[in-house]
Formats: C-alpha cells, structure tokens, sequence
C-alpha cells in the first residue's frame, strides 16, 4: 500500500513538472511571460544576452541547482531530499525539448495564428502551470527555484511567507517591466493570479460546500428529518446558554451548495424557533465529499 502511495506519489509530480515546463516552454517563453521564479529570470537572460533555448535550459539548471545545495545547507536534508527532483526535473525537460529543437511557438501560433497571443499565452499557461504546481504542492514536493528562497526568508528571517513571495517573484516581475514594457507585464501578472486560483483548487481535493450550526430543542426529529429528507449525516454537540444558563443540542451538518435549501427547509418546518447559522466551508474531505 505503502509503495503503491510512493509510486503515485512520483507520477503525479513527474506529471505536474511536464505541465509546467509545457507552459513555460510553450506559452511563457516564445511572448516573454516573464511570472516570476527561476524560469521568469531565464526569460530575462534569455533577452538580455540573446542565448538559444539549449543555453537557457543551463541556466534554469544551474540556477535550480545553486539554490537547492544553499537551501540544503540552511533547511536541511529533508527539504533536500523532497526538492531535488522537480529541481532537476524541470530543466532536463526543457534541455530535452531544445535539443530536439522543438519550436517555442508551436502551440501558440496553433492555437492563436492571429492577434491576441499574449491574452491567450497568458490564460492557457496559467491554467496549465496552475495543474502542474497543484499536482506537484499536493504532493509535498516543489519545483525549487525561488520558492527555496522563499521558505529560507520564512524559516529564517521570520516575515510572513506571502511576503517572501512578493519579495522574490515581485523583483523579477518588476525587472521584466523595465525589459519587456507594461503589456508584457499586465499579462504576466494576470497569468500568476490565474495559476494561484488553480493551484489552489487542486490543493483543496475535496468538495466545497456549507457548514450548519442549529440549535435547538427537538434535536432528534431534527436528525431523522436531515437523514431522510437530505440524506446528511450529522453530529451532536451539547452546548451552554450564556444568557439563560440553559443547556440545548447543537447538530452540525456538512452539505453541498444543492443540499442547503433542503436542509434549511427541514430545518424550519422541524422547529422554526431555532437558532441557525451558516458558514461556507472551503473544503469537505471524507465519504460523500471527496
């Protein structure tokens, strides 16, 4: 079972890492994308010094593997251990299509044979990007890069790791600004809030849905209402009035968007006195959510 996790393990952040390199080496790199991290600066050296795609692949490389020895040094050798291969991963992917001199622009020009490029870069890479990071952070494991630095700043220095973040990947946002011009820019940033967003929908595994407090005195038709009617589990806490001193039930129950107007439906005919309140749940993991 063990290895079998192990073995999914490897193939979703094998499959992650393809994605983003796809996005970087399709998307990002031919329109000059520059979003940030190690890939963004190649983007920049790529310009700056005029070098082929072979050249930048060594870049990302050494750049990747600098930061993974200093980030081992200063976290340690777990963080090592759980860095190094999409460290590596990602520029031999990129080294590989180079050499194999596949165009930059195959997909774009493709997908987009006639203006409006950057939107289209930017929108298809940042879905894309966002996959391959969701599939790789879900995992544990990162692309190294700048999030090295990152978590160095965060362990070490204490500022709070979105800083850090705004930090890094603002710089050379920024230093794509004065590189490649506003529009260029516009549209990179667009493409990282678009991949956060999906990053973050892939991290979340479970389903979204409401969390529903009752209180109330007529705790067991309530229960048989809620598992007959919307077909929910539920669970009993016994709660104190801080006013009356009074001690009542409070069920809560986790549902889906499409349950709670049953739920409050049942809730309302049951004991229409009670006291009820709503809070939207970001993520609901276990049997029926996942």
């Amino acid at each position: 079972m063990l290895k079998n996790r192990k073995i999914k393990e490897i193939l979703e952040i094998t499959l992650g890492v393809f994605l983003v390199t796809v996005a970087f080496y399709f998307f990002y790199s031919p329109l000059n994308l520059v979003t940030g991290g190690v890939t963004g600066l190649s983007i920049l050296v790529k310009d700056l010094f005029n070098l082929s795609g072979v050249y930048t692949s060594i870049f990302i490389f050494s750049a990747n593997v600098i930061l993974l020895i200093v980030g081992g040094a200063l976290l340690g050798k777990e963080f090592f251990l759980k860095t190094i291969y999409g460290t590596l991963l990602l520029p031999a992917l990129t080294f590989i299509l180079s050499v194999l001199k596949v165009p930059t622009d195959l997909l774009i020009r493709e997908i987009s044979p006639t203006g409006n490029s950057l939107l289209i870069a930017a929108i298809t890479g940042s879905v894309i990007t966002g996959l391959g990071l969701g599939l790789v952070f879900k995992n544990n494991a990162t692309t190294g890069g700048t999030d090295v630095i990152q978590k160095v700043l965060y362990n070490k220095t204490k500022v709070p790791y979105s800083f850090a973040i705004y930090i890094t990947d603002g710089l050379i946002i920024l230093l794509g600004l004065f590189v490649f011009g506003i529009e260029e820019t516009f549209y990179a940033v667009l493409a990282l809030i678009i991949a956060g967003l999906v990053v973050d929908k892939i991290i979340l595994t479970g389903r979204s849905g409401y969390t529903v407090f009752i209180i109330t005195n007529h705790y067991q038709e309530l229960k048989e209402a809620i598992y007959n009617k919307v077909n929910r589990g539920i669970t009993k806490i016994s709660v104190v009035g801080g006013f009356s001193d009074t001690e009542r039930d409070m069920v809560v129950c986790t549902i889906t968007r499409n349950q709670l107007y049953s739920l409050k439906s049942v809730v309302a005919e049951i004991d229409p006195k009670a006291f009820t309140f709503i809070t939207k749940t970001t993520e609901s993991v276990g049997e029926g959510f996942n």
